[in-house]
This record gives C-alpha cells, structure tokens and sequence, in this order.
C-alpha cells in the first residue's frame, strides 16, 4: 500500500467535512478522547499530537513539516477513498 502525504488527504477533503474526517482518525487512534464531543480547536491539537505519535510508532513519517502514512492508518470510508 502506498504512502499517503497529511497534507494531500486534507486538501482532496471538502473544508466542511475536515472536522468529521479529523474525528473519525481520533475515533480510530484514541478512542478515549471521545472527539465527538471536543471543540474544533481541541480536535485539531489532538490530530497533530496524535500524528506525532504515530511518527515515533513507526506508523507515520515526518516529511518536509508533513507526515506520510499508510492508507491502513486512516479510518473508513476515507481509507478506501485513498487508498486507490
């Protein structure tokens, strides 16, 4: 599976449907966070905690101020929608 730029998968992305996609890859990665019910503001400083994470995990890679990870790392349905 290829790799998949942060970055890239924000912009393909609709502006308004960015906060449930950041939710859903918080659902997936920290499920205890309950990011539903976070303020925006919150849930964008947990996704980039969380991307730092998953960086020294081996499951995410820090490129240029960006991140590459696998297409497994995202949640459904947006995994299959990039995975290709």
């Amino acid at each position: 599976m290829s790799k998949l730029r942060w970055s890239e998968l924000e912009a393909a992305i609709p502006l308004a449907d960015l906060p449930a996609f950041h939710r859903a890859f918080l659902a997936l990665h920290r499920p205890e966070l309950e990011a539903q019910a976070l303020p925006l503001r919150r849930v964008q400083q947990y996704v980039t905690q969380t991307l730092h994470t998953l960086a020294k995990q081996g499951l995410a890679r820090p490129v240029e101020g960006d991140f590459e990870l696998e297409a497994e790392a995202l949640p459904e349905p947006y995994r299959s929608r990039f995975s290709g």
